[in-house]
């Protein structure tokens, strides 16, 4: 492997870009949750739940509801993967397209939303919560998501286990970078809730902010190499 495509695989995957794209994750689900018909942008899982409990239930009527965006968020980790192996894309010009993506939709939502159904809002965010997942999946070579927790608590532990056995400290720094990352989703949910509260729609306008600072450190990181 050669110099330029260790440089394009270690880039662009500093903790601060995680827990601010983790709030945004958390922010987004808990919009589409209160705001939205109680359908969650990124737990796909969850929707999946919900979609076979009103099934059993015989409400096929919500059928659409839940199945939208488990499509929409598995289109956009397709179209990211698929992205991820044409080699003349490198990896900063798909990260800086994904925010930049991510910050106009979002501003679309906040001032236009309140005129469209909740179903194709509810599908856009989860396609922008599966760009950003999908392309920003690491924080300093270790995996993570910023869309969800379940992964991100499992290898938690995974490294407090390895530290326990071997006592390197690397393993106890990833547990903590793990929990931050876990407690930023939780920070977002309870910002997204409070700002709920007072301004409705256009609360999430709020997540540019965090979109606006991710962005700034890959600027950074890219200058830095």
């Amino acid at each position: 492997m050669d110099t330029i495509q260790i440089r394009e695989e270690k880039l662009h995957d500093n903790i601060v870009i995680g827990v601010c794209l983790s709030l945004v994750g958390g922010f987004l689900d808990a919009y589409s949750y209160l705001l939205k018909g109680k359908v969650f942008a990124n737990a796909q899982t969850g929707n999946l739940v919900l979609l076979f409990i009103s099934a059993a239930n015989g409400e096929l009527h919500k059928f659409l509801k839940y199945i939208i965006p488990i499509v929409t968020f598995a289109f956009g980790i397709f179209i990211s993967e698929f992205l991820k192996n044409k080699h003349y894309v490198k990896n900063y010009t798909r990260m800086v397209t994904v925010l930049v993506f991510e910050v106009l939709v979002i501003a679309a939502i906040g001032l236009t939303g309140t005129y469209f159904r909740y179903d194709i809002i509810n599908s856009v965010i989860s396609f922008i919560a599966a760009l950003q997942v999908a392309n920003f999946d690491k924080v300093d070579g270790n995996p993570i998501a910023t869309t969800m927790i379940t992964g991100n608590l499992k290898s938690s532990m995974i490294n407090l286990a390895k530290y326990r056995a071997v006592k390197d400290i690397k393993y106890l720094y990833s547990f903590f970078k793990y929990l931050l990352i876990i407690a930023s989703f939780g920070i977002g949910v309870s910002v997204g809730f409070i700002t709920i509260q007072y301004y409705a729609e256009k609360s999430i306008l709020l997540c540019e902010l965090f979109i606006i600072i991710a962005f700034v450190m890959l600027q950074r990181e890219e200058q830095l190499v």
